[in-house]
């Protein structure tokens, strides 16, 4: 289960391989995703795109601009044409 942590600007999910991320920034607003970080063990499963998913539901449902300075999320969000 993907968790919002608010306090360090994360969306988190803990595996018994290691635990998966998305870190982002908040300006005036603005939410800027700076790091998608899967584990080697955990690649493939589809991991950074649910973490991918589930900010951008948070962000837009919050009403807060994004910006990714992300190379995952900026793909993602180009492939769903979310840019």
């Amino acid at each position: 289960m993907i968790t919002h942590n608010e306090g360090l600007h994360m969306f988190e999910i803990e595996y018994p391989e290691g635990r998966a991320y998305l870190e982002y920034t908040e300006d005036n607003g603005t939410v800027t995703v700076i790091h998608t970080i899967v584990p080697k063990a955990l690649e493939g499963r589809g991991i950074a795109a649910k973490l991918a998913e589930t900010f951008y539901r948070w962000a837009s449902e919050n009403h807060h601009p994004i910006r990714s300075d992300c190379s995952y999320m900026t793909a993602w969000m180009k492939r769903k044409k979310l840019d």
